[in-house]
């Protein structure tokens, strides 16, 4: 995927909004927008690997 594109995602029972940041085989590394969480940003530097099972793409932001 050379475009980027707008997912959202569940973790720990909460959605979260993100751009992709990389693909990989199974999984995206998603730079994750909204809503803030601490634990991520502290812990995760505001990035995730997330399977792609758990993704829902939204739109591409190369248009």
């Amino acid at each position: 995927m050379e475009m980027k594109a707008n997912v959202i995602f569940k973790w720990q029972e909460q959605s979260f909004k993100g751009w992709i940041e990389q693909e990989y085989q199974n999984s995206y590394l998603i730079n994750v927008l909204e809503p803030f969480n601490e634990e991520i940003s502290e812990k995760y530097s505001g990035r995730m690997v997330v399977s792609k099972k758990h993704c829902e793409l939204l739109t591409s932001l190369d248009s």
